[in-house]
């Protein structure tokens, strides 16, 4: 047995270094449509949601009550556990309806987002083919569009008015059994709940199959304290005011929104519901509606602290910070820390295809808080959730690796996926069983983990894997540079790093001086030996991850500017 720093107890390591925790101290039972319904039962009278934008506000009754009323419309429809129901929508008040009526007849869930291209949307479509889609007026051309295009014949309905298609106003008529509604009892809980798609960062994205037994217990699971610490929940409890809220802007496309909906359902809590992101606005909800958790993704993380926090906006009321989708730079992170200082800064890490996270750190847990607290960890994702095992394996030789090692992330547990919708899975597992999630990562003495960057974002450069994201993070610290991506051009000793950079509004700055500015910090393997290029912007998919296809293949045609 090997032995490290670590004393937390569940978690154990052998000898060829697998990494195993403990089994689940509370594992739930039902299906999400049947939880759900009995969580908002359970805090009827709490507030659920409040439209940032009018004030509006929605108890779990009110929205519980139209719920049910779409899921018996939707049955009325002859909508069943064999279809698919899809969502493109921004975030509003009725944005999570169909959702949870989805989940209440036992029904599947497969969402995108109205910022997409059509062609990106009909790749999704083609994949998922619905029974029905509850759209935004404005995507609604566009879907009747594509659902001619590829001979689907779905039934289109419109949140708002439309002389065309069925108005969701339909679907929160009464309904004459709605006193009697019970969801349906999803028999096998191994069976698809939802479909999210991969996030499309370097390839065509997937349907990736999350189950109820998946979904629920990962909820669960991050949201248990093995050992809490009360001392310092009760310090929080006295910060608060009631009702307690959260914050994000993904829409309902990423598991991630997804998650905070059910948290938000299985806590009682409140979601500030804001249909886009505004670096300057954000900073004005926190003052007004004073959320206690805020979500957000490493570019909007930091183009709010770009904009800088007024000095009259009031922060105490955050506790926590998550920032998902990708790595932040641990500048910003320190900037996030002084600018919101009585919040517990958390790194995002998870996988769709294992239904949630990877790692966490629990603030209020007297194990956990010691080690998120320590300054050499600020970059760690967090501590090994119970259920899941790991090991991480040198991308050359698969041998396993220890502590400080670099290598991919390799997972077993209960969660993982069901497998790609109407795709071939077989080649995301080893030939042991272990799912790749295509992740550099190492992790310490005390099994903190570290994220270093995607195996198929890394390149190699005679023969040295070369990490985009360590070059972009170095490409940042120079004040002309806002946004940084890193690829690898092709060339007869591997791949040449190039770095591809937005400059800040009113610098005066040369390529030359940036890819100058890098060279002196980095070792000589991984200088831009392809340049720097400026662009005026990056391409992302909503979450802000880099859409590095796009932006490889634009160079690579010669189309970059």
């Amino acid at each position: 047995m090997v032995m490290l720093k670590g004393k937390l107890d569940n978690i154990i390591m052998s000898d060829d270094y697998v990494i195993t925790t403990g089994d689940l101290k509370i594992e739930a039972t039902e299906s999400l449509g049947v939880t759900m319904f009995k969580h908002m039962k359970k805090h009827k009278d709490n507030v659920a949601q409040i439209d940032a934008q009018t004030g509006e506000k929605d108890t779990y009754n009110d929205l519980l009550r139209r719920s049910v009323r779409t899921a018996l419309h939707m049955a009325d429809k002859n909508i069943t556990r064999d279809h698919i129901v899809t969502l493109c929508t921004h975030n509003h008040m009725n944005c999570v309806v169909p959702y949870i009526a989805t989940q209440f007849l036992g029904a599947r869930i497969a969402s995108i987002d109205p910022s997409f291209s059509p062609q990106e949307m009909t790749h999704l479509l083609k994949q998922v083919q619905p029974k029905i889609l509850f759209v935004i007026p404005q995507s609604a051309a566009t879907i009747e569009k594509i659902l001619q295009d590829i001979s689907l014949d779905s039934e289109i309905v419109v949140f708002g008015t439309s002389t065309k298609h069925t108005e969701f106003s339909h679907f929160v008529r009464p309904h004459e059994k709605e006193e009697e509604f019970q969801p349906v009892e999803v028999e096998n809980l191994k069976d698809t709940a939802a479909v999210y798609f991969s996030s499309g960062t370097t390839g065509l994205p997937k349907g990736i199959c999350i189950n109820h037994y998946s979904f629920v217990n990962q909820l669960v699971n991050a949201m248990h304290t093995e050992n809490p610490d009360y001392d310092y929940m009760m310090q929080q409890a006295q910060r608060v005011s009631f009702p307690l809220t959260t914050l994000g802007y993904t829409s309902l496309y990423w598991i991630s929104a997804g998650a905070m909906l059910l948290t938000s359902i299985f806590s009682g809590y409140c979601r500030l519901v804001c249909p886009n992101f505004d670096a300057k606005e954000v900073w004005n909800l926190i003052h007004k509606y004073k959320p206690v958790l805020l979500t957000l993704t490493a570019i909007q993380a930091m183009e709010m602290l770009d904009e800088g926090r007024p000095r009259d906006v009031d922060v105490k009321s955050i506790l926590s910070v998550i920032v998902i989708g990708s790595g932040i730079p641990t500048e910003y992170a320190l900037k996030l820390k002084e600018q919101l200082p009585d919040a517990d800064l958390s790194r995002g890490y998870g996988q769709t295809e294992v239904c949630g996270p990877l790692a966490l750190f629990r603030a209020n847990d007297r194990l956990h808080r010691p080690l998120m607290q320590k300054p050499e960890k600020i970059d760690s994702v967090g501590l090994p959730v119970a259920g899941v095992s790991y090991k991480v394996v040198d991308i050359d030789t698969e041998k396993n690796l220890g502590p400080h090692q670099r290598g991919e992330l390799r997972i077993k547990s209960k969660f993982i996926m069901n497998g790609y919708f109407n795709a071939d899975s077989s080649e995301s597992f080893d030939e042991d069983g272990w799912l790749k999630t295509g992740d550099i990562v190492y992790y310490d003495e005390d099994y903190c983990f570290y994220v270093v960057d995607r195996i198929k974002e890394a390149f190699k450069y005679q023969g040295w894997f070369i990490a985009p994201l360590v070059l972009e993070n170095e490409l940042l610290k120079h004040p002309a540079v806002k946004l940084a991506v890193v690829i690898g051009v092709p060339k007869d000793d591997g791949y040449h790093p190039m770095g591809l950079v937005v400059v800040r509004e009113g610098f005066d700055v040369s390529e030359e001086e940036i890819e100058k500015f890098v060279e002196e910090r980095v070792p000589e393997r991984q200088r831009l030996r392809a340049g720097v290029k400026f662009i005026k912007s990056v391409p992302m998919t909503v979450t802000g991850k880099v859409k590095r296809r796009e932006i490889r293949q634009m160079v690579l045609q010669g189309r970059c500017e």
